[in-house]
């Protein structure tokens, strides 16, 4: 098997470990679709808002939304590795270290992608705005690509500490702004009727952030674990 060949291995076996985990155990996926779908009962029943301001309101809504339900599962996701020691044993494997963040990347985006169809269609019922469309699911993929590659990246910084619950969260959100701020902004404009070229600064703000993050993941991830 060549080096190449073996990268992919390991980034397909951590990514494949983490959907067996979560198929079993059943603890993560269920969890982060509960909270997402309290946040939007609550804020429609509790805003009582008429059809012009949830128009308006419906983008930020759906991305906070996403974002908290997104952490819920890194928090999740670094909580498995301490168990039983099981960082150790991926760290023991033979390969380069960032394939692992590659990985583990991977599974987080594909749950919270999961939570993303399911919400989509709630919020369209809810709010009455369509949001399956074409173009939403491009920046909903954007925005949780950027999004769970930072936030795995930082949940392996804060694996080691005793306070990595509050600290993911803390160090999370502000440096997720940028990814947060573009996909409401593109999100708002695609319900608006905007055209692609009016919305493509966000959009390439959003690829830009995906490169960065993906880009430092790979040089970073193994400096993060020795620490």
């Amino acid at each position: 098997m060549t080096g190449f060949s073996n990268y992919l291995h390991t980034l397909w076996q951590v990514f494949r470990k983490d959907l067996q985990v979560e198929w079993r155990g059943r603890q993560g996926l269920p969890v982060m679709l509960v909270f997402a779908l309290l946040v939007v009962f609550l804020f429609n029943f509790a805003l009582q808002l008429t059809p012009s301001l949830q128009s308006g309101l419906a983008s930020g809504l759906l991305w906070v939304s996403l974002a908290f339900a997104s952490t819920l599962g890194l928090n999740r996701s670094v909580s498995l590795e301490r168990e039983n020691q099981a960082l150790d044993g991926l760290l023991m494997t033979p390969t380069d270290r960032s394939a692992i963040f590659f990985g583990k990347t991977l599974s987080n985006l594909t749950f919270t992608t999961v939570v993303a169809l399911v919400l989509l269609p709630v919020f369209s019922l809810f709010y009455q705005q369509n949001m399956l469309n074409p173009r939403l699911l491009l920046v909903v993929l954007l925005g949780l690509g950027a999004y769970t590659s930072l936030g795995t990246l930082l949940a392996a910084l804060s694996i080691q500490t005793r306070t990595r619950d509050v600290l993911l969260p803390v160090l999370l959100y502000p440096l997720a702004l940028p990814v947060l701020i573009a996909a409401v902004e593109a999100t708002r404009g695609i319900l608006a009727g905007q055209s692609f070229a009016e919305l493509q600064s966000w959009i390439l703000l959003l690829i830009a952030c995906n490169i960065l993050f993906l880009a430092a993941g790979l040089l970073l991830f193994d400096t993060i674990l020795e620490e």
